[in-house]
């Protein structure tokens, strides 16, 4: 039996070229794809794989992939898939070449295009070039020249001091510099590109889109908006959120009225600019948050088409917790001499303020020791489980076993899971587990604990997921489950566990 996958639920508008770069991207080893339809609203893939490895590797490192706001669904093709993927093949293996080349050339093209002599990659940029975080002397706000209408936000929010993010940050971004920012969760990344927006906005009056900042996922979108939310209170500037599984009806209609800075997902962004009600390319400022993440769930088609609607390049800032070094040839392309403001550690390191415990066990005892640990802990404890079929069904056994839990993940519609995070903020609910969608953008005080029942599938999505946890200066804990089988494959993760 041949190795392949089949996935489903693809967006209509997803071509071959994009499927074969989230592939590259996420250094798949396939042979040959093929894309039917599905039903009137998507498509199916038909993929074939380079070996039996491939199909358990391709079914970790897409799961919960997220293409155009939908979740995919990946799963080893039954022999009826196969056999219709060998007949497509057949039938279409000439012209998959000739665009397979045509597409090629273009990106070649493209970024030959785009990459001056003169423009430095991050690490080619010599040591003056990059900030010196060593005790750092944090700034108060009140020394850094902002408008009085910020200044009242900022004391409203009982924030007088920055964070080292944003003593770094903000002053080369409000002279227009490009920016890749890196540091740790919960240490004030938002408010680093928030501020700066706010204040170049306010300085040169304008009208229409002018600041455009994208995240990976709904709840980080979401969160982002609420915090510029707080900084622009009677400054007259307005925001809106846009991402998929809400209206795009009313999304577009509030664009209508007049909209300064948007917050967006990439794929709704896309779709709303498709229907001819978004100027993208009007914007001067475009912002990634968590960066990062938008190589890994393979939105680096999307945002290469969207950095090609500008006919001029606008200030771009780039924030993460972690910069891998795949962010390099995004950043190559799309950054002009931007300054590295790196307050991370050099290596992936766990955070300082989580007190981290590891547990190796066998599958049948993880769900023992997780009771045991509930029992023992009093705060709000993030439950982090691999795909959503595990999510649910850890959700419904605590149910059954009577503790106070719920759950989100990827295919719950946007208000259940806007209402389960409130209610778990507002101590309804003592548990809530979560797929990945939670690790980004989740940014809730007071979570005691995180226990990864799952481990995740990179070092990265690991420091992600306990930095929802001693947030703000605040302490944590973090106890991550290891089975006896993934002990033998453990060691990437060994620095961010804390051992050694």
């Amino acid at each position: 039996m041949l190795p392949a996958i089949t996935l489903r639920n693809l967006p209509l508008k997803l071509n071959l070229f994009v499927l074969e770069t989230i592939f590259s991207t996420n250094r798949i080893q396939w042979k040959d794809a093929v894309l039917c339809p599905d039903s009137d609203d998507s498509l199916i893939a038909f993929v074939l794989l380079k070996s039996a490895k491939s199909v358990k590797y391709a079914m970790q490192k897409m799961n919960e992939c997220e293409i155009s706001d939908r979740i995919i669904e990946i799963l080893p093709s039954t022999e009826e898939e196969i056999a219709r993927l060998e007949e497509e093949l057949e039938k279409t293996r000439q012209k998959e070449k000739e665009t397979s080349r045509s597409s090629n050339n273009i990106n070649s093209s493209s970024e030959d295009k785009q990459l001056p002599k003169d423009n430095k990659l991050p690490d080619e940029d010599e040591d003056e070039d990059k900030e010196e975080v060593d005790n750092i002397e944090c700034l108060p706000f009140s020394s850094m020249g902002l408008s009085d209408a910020v200044m009242r936000n900022l004391e409203r929010l009982k924030f007088e001091t920055a964070t080292p993010i944003q003593t770094l940050a903000i002053p080369p971004a409000l002279e227009g510099c490009d920016i890749i920012g890196r540091a740790q969760t919960g240490t004030g990344k938002t408010m680093a590109f928030g501020i700066p927006i706010v204040e170049l906005l306010l300085k040169h009056p304008g009208k229409g889109l002018r600041a455009l900042v994208i995240a990976p996922t709904r709840e980080l979108a979401v969160q982002i908006k609420d915090v510029i939310a707080d900084i622009i209170v009677d400054t007259g500037l307005k925001t809106l959120v846009v991402y998929g599984g809400d209206n795009i009806l009313d999304q577009m209609l509030t664009l209508r009225d007049g909209i300064d800075i948007l917050i967006a997902t990439p794929g709704r962004l896309l779709d709303i600019q498709s229907r001819g009600r978004l100027r993208v390319d009007a914007a001067e400022i475009l912002v990634l948050d968590e960066a990062d993440r938008m190589l890994d769930m393979g939105f680096l088609p999307q945002m290469t088409k969207i950095f090609h609607c500008f006919y001029e390049h606008p200030q771009t800032m780039l924030f993460s917790a972690t910069i891998p070094t795949e962010l390099g040839k995004l950043t190559g392309i799309n950054l002009k001499n931007p300054v590295l403001v790196d307050v991370g550690a050099t290596d992936l390191t766990p955070l300082e303020a989580v007190s981290q415990k590891v547990l190796y066990l066998s599958p049948e005892e993880k769900e023992h020791y997780l009771y045991d640990l509930l029992d023992h802990e009093s705060g709000p404890v993030l439950v982090f489980a691999k795909t959503k079929r595990s999510t649910e069904r850890l959700a419904q056994t605590l149910k059954s076993k009577g503790y106070s839990a719920t759950r989100i993940h990827g295919d719950i519609d946007q208000s259940i899971r806007t209402r389960a995070v409130e209610a778990f903020r507002n101590g309804e609910y003592k548990i809530l587990v979560a797929t990945d969608v939670a690790s980004r953008g989740l940014d809730i005080d007071g979570i005691a604990h995180v226990v990864n029942f799952d481990l995740p599938m990179a070092p990265e999505d690991h420091l992600h997921r306990i930095g929802r946890t001693a947030r703000a200066g605040a302490t944590g804990k973090a106890t991550t489950f290891i089975t006896h089988k993934e002990r033998r494959t453990i060691k990437p993760f060994n620095v961010v566990l804390g051992q050694g």
